[in-house]
């Protein structure tokens, strides 16, 4: 599907089954957030009862995500160093761990390197990008909102757009899209 300005829009989410995998509860919590952009990923953590901080973390470092023993309850750790679309990807990244991963979220937390590499397998950093992606650019409302402004075409012009109006990198736009 790959080539900019040859393939339209995909008709159906190609990470759909992902999505599935995430319990009706939370999806019931995240998705009156997927209204337009930019989602606020900060109001889906807190509708979640995830803490989220800016944090003066070391610069290889990205974010985090621990059980805080005191009082169970979730703490996201961003960096305070990083531009905001990086640190939008960060909260939406450790969302998705949250989401996937719970069950290995433990006091000392998982901690994410700038290139998004932990204590998990390659497979499950993969999937908290993936739900990260599906979070910041909602496949329906992404769609409906290009289609609005653009033919459905994709194109460079098509993705900067998106990328500034959902407040993401391009990177994201791509990984979402799949190329």
């Amino acid at each position: 599907m790959a080539r900019i300005g040859v393939y339209e829009l995909p008709p159906r989410d190609p990470s759909a089954s992902l999505w599935d995998r995430v319990g009706p509860v939370e999806k019931a919590l995240i998705e009156p957030f997927f209204v337009g952009p930019p989602v606020p990923v900060g109001g889906i953590a807190h509708a979640l009862g995830i803490d989220v901080l800016s944090s003066a973390l070391r610069s290889d470092i990205s974010g985090q995500i621990r059980l805080r023993p005191d009082d169970n309850i979730y703490e996201i750790k961003v960096n305070i160093a990083d531009p905001p679309v990086r640190q939008r990807f960060t909260v939406a990244h450790e969302i998705g761990h949250y989401l996937m991963h719970r069950n290995e979220i433990d006091g000392d937390g998982i901690t994410d390197t700038i290139l998004f590499r932990s204590k998990l397998s390659d497979r499950k950093e993969t999937e908290a990008n993936r739900i990260a992606a599906m979070i910041l650019l909602p496949w329906e409302a992404v769609i409906n909102w290009a289609e609005s402004i653009h033919d459905s075409k994709i194109s460079p012009l098509l993705l900067q757009d998106i990328a500034a109006a959902w407040k993401v990198s391009a990177l994201t736009v791509g990984y979402r899209f799949g190329f």
